[in-house]
């Protein structure tokens, strides 16, 4: 029997709600339509980054791309963490890593806010990787170096289905 040995997260919908920003109201629910194939879709690829996106939407809700921005910002420092799930991730019972699918946001926002370094080997998130896990061409979000190399059947993902590759790419991302 092949024994766990690594946990991969994802944040939304595992960590929390992923609609914590938009479920402010209706125009930002219109906004979270736009993930599928809209600005959103281009800002979680990396394709625009927090004021191109915020620029994008302005028109579209009527407000100026600073107050969207701290709007998001400020919604970024009220997640509510799903209390179980949370807590068992920053028990840390065995190496893990988050592998997202989020934009620049993400990163230089609520990882700092939450310390996901501290809780993680590592941090995939779409925007970095330019891609996203439902992607055909060039292929799934990949991992980054975690202690050893693991066997897939070594990984328990948090929030399948996760294609993840055998092949570990060269280095640290943080």
């Amino acid at each position: 029997m092949t024994r766990i040995r690594c946990l991969l997260w994802d944040v939304g919908d595992t960590l929390c709600d992923e609609r914590f920003i938009w479920s402010s109201g209706p125009e930002w629910m219109d906004v979270y339509q736009t993930f599928d194939d809209g600005p959103g879709a281009s800002w979680c690829l990396g394709e625009l980054n927090t004021p191109e996106f915020a620029e994008a939407i302005s028109k579209r809700m009527g407000r100026s791309p600073a107050g969207i921005i701290a709007h998001m910002a400020e919604r970024c420092h009220e997640i509510e963490f799903f209390p179980r799930t949370y807590d068992f991730f920053r028990a840390r019972h065995l190496p893990q890593a988050i592998v997202t699918v989020n934009p620049d946001l993400f990163s230089d926002l609520i990882v700092p806010i939450y310390k996901f370094n501290e809780s993680c080997e590592a941090i995939v998130t779409s925007w970095e990787e330019r891609r996203d896990r439902s992607a055909e061409q060039p292929g799934p979000l990949e991992l980054a170096v975690l202690p050893a190399p693991l066997e897939l059947a070594e990984l328990l993902l948090q929030k399948p289905p996760y294609p993840v590759r055998a092949e570990w790419p060269q280095g640290p991302r943080r």
